[in-house]
């Protein structure tokens, strides 16, 4: 019997689960597909997240953001806002907060990296990988019967929280008969690593064109950006399937004149082109009884301000806050009582958030000239700093509650004398994965 069942590994997954390992008495489990994730390969497609001061600062709290720090990350000093060609921009700084940084450009595999070597070293966290739930049972007001494949035989396991951290296409919100509210994009992103002559300079580049919000994110090493280029899904193709000499020619058009002076030769340090289709997606439910959503399999949103993962980082700390005070006071942790502490803190957070971006997005790429001088006076407002600052603490995550779990965090040196404690959670069940038990 777990405690609580995690279906999806990702970062917002295994996030929730670090978070968790500071009782030892919760016994967690992650039902994870990829098997390369348990053997320590993390995927190098050039994405990476511009993740909020906000975010960080759970990662702090609950002990992870050192093997981040370790791997790579890059602070963001500056953020440039600006339409298209237009004069007028925007520079967010750090010095108006006061901060070290807005925020950080993290790549996404050294999210997971980070996230994934944490969690192989808390006993009460079981890796069941690979693996994949096929149905959810209610036979049992105390707990949930979570069908799982786990390659070579269906098993049944049992728990009292099942958390669907799967992804915009959920399964677990599938089977769960969770309706959403949707609306689709003819945008695509494009997503590349390129190389530039001069140095970043830790400031990050948020350009709005006709087709959508062009973002620029510094990486490591200073002079190395990735780039989230959006698209009309009707050119996506042809960009797509340019030779990378005729891509790159296309991708400095977009920049402009202005941004090639500062940055110099720009040059492709990506072998492959991601790619994805943005959505706005609302779950109409996060909760069930024993069944939470978090992340983007409540609601997904546009990439613009860089939202998304931010978002479920907080869904992350907010329910494991809940959980852990919960289960600490002897509540039960998957009853309606407690799940409803959890979307009364997020859902409409969660609303606000994707509704703006979404409406920022639509505004920005719209070329009527109404809009044009509506975002125009709109930058200019917000040239402000009294305004400026408001931007930048909701960009930066740190409007509304923040979860608050620096008191339940544990050492690393506390984990292993937890081991000893309650030798009975590290018992590797007979699921487990080979590679795990070695």
């Amino acid at each position: 019997m777990f405690d609580v069942l995690i279906i999806g590994g990702g970062m917002v997954g295994a996030t929730l689960a670090s978070a968790l390992h500071s009782n030892p008495r919760l016994k967690v489990g992650i039902i994870e597909t990829k098997a390369e994730l348990l053997q320590g390969e993390f995927s190098a497609d050039g994405r990476a997240s511009a993740v909020a001061l906000g975010s960080s600062q759970i990662w702090q709290k609950i002990g992870v953001w050192g093997g981040m720090l370790k791997r790579g990350v890059t602070p963001m000093h500056c953020i440039q806002v600006s339409d298209g060609n237009y004069s007028q921009k925007v520079s967010l700084l750090r010095e108006d907060i006061n901060e070290e940084a807005l925020g950080y450009v993290i790549e996404n595999q050294v999210t997971q990296a980070a996230l994934w070597e944490f969690i192989k070293e808390c006993p009460n966290i079981e890796l069941i990988c690979p693996a994949k739930i096929v149905d959810i049972v209610r036979e049992s007001n105390e707990y949930l019967t979570v069908q799982v494949d786990s390659g070579n035989q269906i098993i049944n396991l049992k728990t009292k929280l099942l958390v669907g951290a799967d992804g915009g296409r959920s399964l677990v919100r599938n089977l769960a008969e969770i309706s959403i509210s949707e609306k689709l994009y003819d945008q695509t992103c494009i997503v590349v690593t390129v190389k530039t002559e001069f140095p970043h300079e830790n400031i990050a580049y948020e350009r709005f064109q006709p087709s959508g919000p062009f973002a620029l994110l510094p990486l490591p090493k200073e002079n190395r950006f990735c780039i989230v280029w959006t698209a009309k899904n009707s050119e996506a193709g042809e960009i797509l399937g340019l030779e990378d000499e005729k891509f790159m020619q296309e991708l400095r058009s977009r920049l402009g004149t202005e941004l090639l002076e500062k940055l110099g030769t720009i040059s492709l340090e990506s072998k492959t082109r991601a790619s994805y289709n943005p959505r706005w997606m609302h779950s109409q439910t996060y909760i069930q009884p024993r069944l939470a959503l978090i992340g983007d399999a409540a609601h997904t949103t546009h990439p613009v301000a860089g939202q998304g993962m931010n978002l479920g980082i907080r869904d992350a700390g907010a329910i494991a806050e809940i959980i852990l005070t919960a289960f600490t006071q002897g509540e039960d942790i998957g009853s309606m009582a407690v799940l409803k502490r959890y979307q009364g803190w997020r859902r409409w957070d969660n609303w606000a958030v994707i509704t703006v971006t979404d409406i920022t997005n639509r505004l920005f790429s719209n070329q009527f000239w109404l809009f044009q001088l509506i975002r125009r006076i709109g930058l200019a407002i917000a040239s402000f700093l009294p305004f400026k600052k408001i931007l930048m603490y909701f960009m930066m995550g740190l409007v509304g509650r923040q979860p608050n779990l620096s008191q339940k965090t544990r050492s690393q040196k506390t984990r292993s004398q937890n081991l000893e404690t309650y030798p009975e959670i590290a018992t590797i069940s007979t699921i487990t994965p080979k590679a795990l038990r070695k």
